[in-house]
């Protein structure tokens, strides 16, 4: 297993955020995490990257717990996250943004084959090379984001709400850009309020609601049971 969350609980103060949550991500899997605002999806990604501290359970990446890491130390591992609402560095141009991401590596070898599949990736980003990230459309500065997070040599990308506010073709492009990371072998916990969409591009997906685990299960299966989409998804009448 590559990620694994045994009975995380997180809590903001005197106020419990993640009630003994646990799943996990194995090896060239997109896995979804789906659940309403508010439910503990963007707390369990901060978790694991380290941006919170954890009151009680585990987080282990390839075996070994990280849950005492600082948030750089997670990221040279190779947990790698794309944060909501995209973070990219609005003063710097496309190539700054990139070389960003790249801060950890050493290999110029490996940095140059990195920005290649990149440009390869997202050809906008090509064109845009030299202008600044304030510059690009919401869209693009998500593409910017995610090819900031490839740049680093991810083993697991975390990717949270990477739909949110984008327009609906905009939103198929960053769909199948998902698909082509996943067949990179790069493994995907992938964050989203969006339930059809993530059920679509994972294999397996976890419900939460309120720091809870409701229910799990193959996301085809999910998708397909009308009860489940209506209580927990969202989705139908």
């Amino acid at each position: 297993m590559v990620l694994e969350i045994k009975d995380l609980h997180v809590s903001y103060g005197s106020i419990e955020a993640l009630h003994g949550i646990s799943l996990e991500l194995d090896e060239n899997e997109v896995v979804a995490l789906v659940g309403s605002n508010g439910a503990g999806k963007t707390t369990t990604l901060k978790a694991i990257s380290g941006q919170i501290k954890v009151s009680s359970g585990d987080i282990c990446f390839n075996g070994r717990s990280i849950i005492r890491e600082k948030p750089h130390k997670i990221a040279a591992m190779g947990i790698v996250q794309v944060p909501e609402g995209r973070k990219i560095f609005y003063k710097l141009s496309v190539r700054e943004n990139l070389m960003m991401g790249a801060y950890s590596l050493k290999d110029k070898e490996e940095i140059e084959k990195n920005l290649n599949m990149v440009l390869s990736a997202f050809p906008i980003l090509k064109e845009r090379f030299n202008q600044s990230g304030g510059t690009l459309s919401g869209g693009e500065q998500q593409m910017l984001a995610v090819g900031r997070a490839l740049m680093a040599s991810p083993k697991v990308l975390l990717l949270d709400e990477p739909s949110l506010g984008l327009a609906p073709l905009v939103v198929e492009t960053i769909a199948e850009k998902i698909t082509e990371i996943s067949n990179l072998g790069i493994p995907i916990l992938l964050v989203e309020q969006n339930a059809n969409l993530a059920l679509e591009l994972s294999s397996r997906a976890y419900v939460i609601e309120t720091g809870n685990i409701e229910i799990s299960g193959v996301s085809d299966e999910l998708l397909g049971n009308e009860d489940i989409q209506k209580a927990y998804l969202g989705i139908g009448d």
